[in-house]
C-alpha cells in the first residue's frame, strides 16, 4: 500500500472513530461531546441560566481534557521520530483506558464504581483530543480532524472556487469540496454507527473503536517493518 493511500485510510478511520465515540458521549453524557468542542462551549455557556451546573462542570473538564489530548500530541508530533505511529499507539492506549473505566459504572444490579461513566468519557476526550493532532502537519486538513465547522465551511469555499473561474481561483482542484465533504459524511457515518452501538451494547460499545485504533496501528507498524526489510 502506498503512503498516500495508507494516509487516506488513517484519516477515515480515525473520523469514523471520532464519530462513534462522539455520539456515545453525546446519548450517556446527555448532551455532552468529546470531540466536539464548539457545543460544549455552547452547553457550558447556556448552563447557568437553566441552573445546570453540573453541565458546566462536565463541560469544563471535556473541554480541558480536549485541549490537553491536543497538547500532548502535538508534543509528541514535535519530539518523536514517528510522531504518526507514536500517536496511534497512544490515542489507542487512551482509549482503551477510557473503555475499561467507563465499564466499572454500576450494572443494572448496582455493582461497580459511581461516576466511572463520566470519568471514562473524560478520558475518551483525551484521546480525541490526540487524534487531532494525528494529522496537524498535512496541509489538507488545516483546522483538526474532527473539527466538522472548519471541515463544512472547507468543503464550501472549495465548491465556491471551482464556480468561479476567474483571478486566483482558475487552479483550484474541482473535486476539492468533494474530498472535504467526504470527510464531514465520514464523521456522520461513525455517529449512526455509535448510536447503534450504545443502543445495542451501552458502554461496551467503546471497544469497538478501541480495536479499530489496534488494527490500523498494527498495520502501520507492520507496513513500517515490511518497507524497512525491501
Amino acid at each position: 500500500m502506498t503512503r498516500p493511500a495508507a494516509g487516506i485510510i488513517s484519516a477515515a478511520t480515525l473520523l469514523l472513530v471520532a464519530g462513534f465515540v462522539d455520539a456515545i458521549a453525546f446519548i450517556y453524557l446527555q448532551a455532552n461531546f468529546v470531540s466536539f468542542m464548539s457545543g460544549n462551549t455552547t452547553v457550558m455557556g447556556v448552563s447557568p441560566s437553566l441552573g445546570h451546573w453540573s453541565d458546566v462542570g462536565i463541560c469544563a473538564g471535556l473541554i480541558a481534557l480536549f485541549f490537553a489530548g491536543v497538547f500532548v500530541g502535538s508534543v509528541i508530533n514535535r519530539t518523536r521520530r514517528r510522531p504518526r505511529e507514536w500517536l496511534l499507539w497512544t490515542v489507542t492506549g487512551t482509549m482503551a483506558l477510557g473503555a475499561t473505566v467507563a465499564g466499572l459504572q454500576p450494572d443494572s444490579s448496582g455493582q461497580g464504581i459511581a461516576g466511572a461513566g463520566v470519568t471514562g468519557m473524560l478520558v475518551v476526550a483525551v484521546a480525541t483530543g490526540m487524534i487531532n493532532a494525528i494529522f496537524e502537519r498535512d496541509a489538507a486538513v488545516p483546522y483538526g480532524l474532527t473539527y466538522v465547522t472548519g471541515t463544512l465551511v472547507r468543503s464550501a469555499r472549495q465548491l465556491a472556487d471551482t464556480v468561479v473561474t476567474r483571478g486566483d481561483h482558475t487552479d483550484a482542484p474541482r473535486r476539492a469540496w468533494l474530498k472535504s465533504l467526504g470527510m464531514w459524511s465520514l464523521l456522520a457515518v461513525g455517529a449512526v454507527g455509535g448510536g447503534y452501538g450504545f443502543r445495542w451494547l451501552t458502554l461496551s460499545a467503546l471497544w469497538i473503536p478501541v480495536v479499530a485504533l489496534l488494527v490500523m496501528a498494527l498495520t502501520t507498524a507492520l507496513a513500517r517493518v515490511v518497507n524497512r526489510a525491501e
